[in-house]
């Protein structure tokens, strides 16, 4: 997941076969039929370039955009839009997207500092991308991240992507209303926490075409419980960073000491919010995978009272509370059932979720996907190829 996937530049000529109303634009606003239907936010998002990257006519442009972190207060959050020559070239963006980005750690690993990978499948099929740092990177480095905070991540993604298209409207683009929301892993949650938002809160400003989630851990419940059961994880960091994201943000005040084991217990902070390693590096920096030997007893122990005490902070994550999906969502979960680090019974249950719910547009391919959550990565940007022409 962290190599710059260019298998799918072939595709680079592609021919947008959705069906999408494009906007007509009268004294800066959007004139349309159906107000269900626009991508358009009537509030200044005060969005503020910082830099363009010019290569072969295409555009990287990092910019700044109001939005609220994990607490709703407001604050100044950075993120990426990608153009390509040809949309550049016709001031037109004929399908947009919204890409997600997977679990990172350090510092430069986040959109604005270069890693693209995953955005750069879109990139290859003539999409204009847009990718929000998330609290924690970029403009907000010196926060603690808001690591599998789906909702928070997600309105961070949703007021990136309003504040580009307001800003591209005012450099005299037209934009059509196919916007496709992505992504995988952490990234996963935060997309199907966009389509939950795109669906409440945001409602009448953001509607999205289709939905592509891989590997997400959904219910932080399940998963930790999992992790517990396993044993040992795939990259034994993502527990530690699930423990410390939960309690440096909702304040639960957690002695490490009680928590970890040496050398773990005398290290969290700097390895966990220094920014200077990612997520592999931290592992090795623990110097195991096996839970027993970098947890307390009775934090490997789902019984405990100092579990349930976790996992009832972790519950108010839950993104498919208090929300009904429209019954025409559509939505596609790709998961390997030999994840190694989400446990397949998330998408499992996201996918009854929605049919219990009466959507029939949302389907679930665990054959694509078949190898450890790390691995699985190629195959989910390989998919990727099929979902962005259907």
């Amino acid at each position: 997941m962290k190599k710059h996937f260019t298998i799918l530049s072939v595709f680079l000529l592609f021919v947008v076969s959705i069906s999408a109303q494009t906007y007509v634009w009268k004294n800066g606003l959007p004139v349309l039929t159906d107000p269900d239907s626009i991508t358009f936010s009537p509030t200044d998002m005060g969005a503020r370039i910082q830099h363009i990257e010019e290569s072969s006519g295409a555009q990287k442009i990092t910019f700044l955009y109001r939005t609220k972190d994990y607490e709703s207060h407001l604050i100044w959050m950075s993120a990426l839009l990608s153009l390509t020559k040809a949309q550049i070239s016709s001031k037109h963006i004929g399908k947009m997207a919204l890409y997600n980005h997977y679990t990172i750690m350090r510092a430069d690993e986040c959109p604005t500092s270069g890693v693209w990978d995953l955005q750069m499948a879109a990139d290859a099929f003539g999409m204009s991308v847009v990718c929000a740092d998330y609290e924690g990177f970029g403009q907000t480095a010196d926060r603690a991240q808001a690591y599998c905070f789906g909702e928070a991540n997600a309105r961070a993604s949703l007021d990136a992507l309003l504040a580009a298209r307001e800003w591209l409207v005012k450099q005299g683009y037209t934009l059509s209303d196919t916007i496709i929301n992505y992504g995988y892993s952490q990234g996963g949650q935060t997309t199907v926490a966009a389509l939950k938002l795109s669906q409440t809160e945001y409602r009448g400003k953001v509607r999205f075409y289709k939905n592509i989630a891989g590997a997400s851990p959904i219910d932080l419940i399940l998963t930790f419980r999992k992790f517990l059961e396993w044993k040992k994880l795939g990259i034994s960091s993502i527990l530690p960073l699930t423990v410390i994201t939960l309690n440096e943000l909702l304040h639960w005040n957690l002695d490490y000491t009680t928590v970890f084991e040496k050398p773990l217990a005398d290290n969290w902070k700097m390895w966990f919010l220094s920014k200077k390693f990612d997520t592999n590096e931290a592992a090795t920096l623990m110097g195991t995978d096996s839970i027993p030997l970098f947890m307390k007893p009775v934090y490997c122990d789902s019984t405990s009272n100092e579990v349930r005490s976790l996992l009832q902070y972790a519950d108010q994550l839950n993104i498919t509370k208090n929300w009904t999906p429209d019954p025409d969502t559509k939505l596609k979960i790709y998961h390997s059932k030999n994840d190694d680090i989400v446990s397949f019974d998330n998408s499992r249950n996201l996918y009854q979720f929605f049919v219990d719910q009466g959507c029939n547009n949302v389907v679930i391919d665990s054959t694509s996907l078949t190898s450890t959550h790390m691995s699985s990565g190629m195959s989910f940007l390989i998919g990727l190829a099929v979902d962005f022409q259907e």
